[in-house]
């Protein structure tokens, strides 16, 4: 596995997360950093159909497991991305926070607007 076959999962190519060894431990010391404007492009691919509620659900699970998915420490507030963190999480536990809907995907894309402005 490749730093660029991680950064494509970040992008949305959902297939590759299948590809992944979980045994190789050089995944560990890569690091792909995640923004606002991921989740965001990720949030638009399901509303506009090119990925299903099931893909995000396996995208943001991905994400939230696996420890070479970071983001960079805000200088004067080091919980800046914590927001963000929280959809991508809440995308990856539909039964415990809700279905994953257009209607949904609409609140967490407001709720990602305040990193925009």
């Amino acid at each position: 596995m490749e730093l660029t076959d991680l950064i494509k999962i970040l992008h949305g190519d959902i297939s590759h997360i299948d590809t992944v060894d979980e045994s190789d431990m050089g995944l560990y010391s890569m690091r792909v950093i995640v923004t606002p404007v991921e989740v965001k492009k990720i949030l638009l691919a399901y509303l506009s159909g090119e990925l299903s509620a099931n893909d995000l659900t396996n995208w943001a699970g991905f994400l939230c497991i696996r420890t070479e998915y970071v983001s960079p420490r805000h200088e004067s507030n080091p919980d800046y991305y914590e927001d963000m963190w929280y959809v991508v999480q809440c995308l990856s536990t539909p039964e415990i926070d809700g279905e994953v809907s257009e209607k949904q995907v609409k609140l967490y894309l407001s709720e990602l607007d305040k990193y925009f402005k």
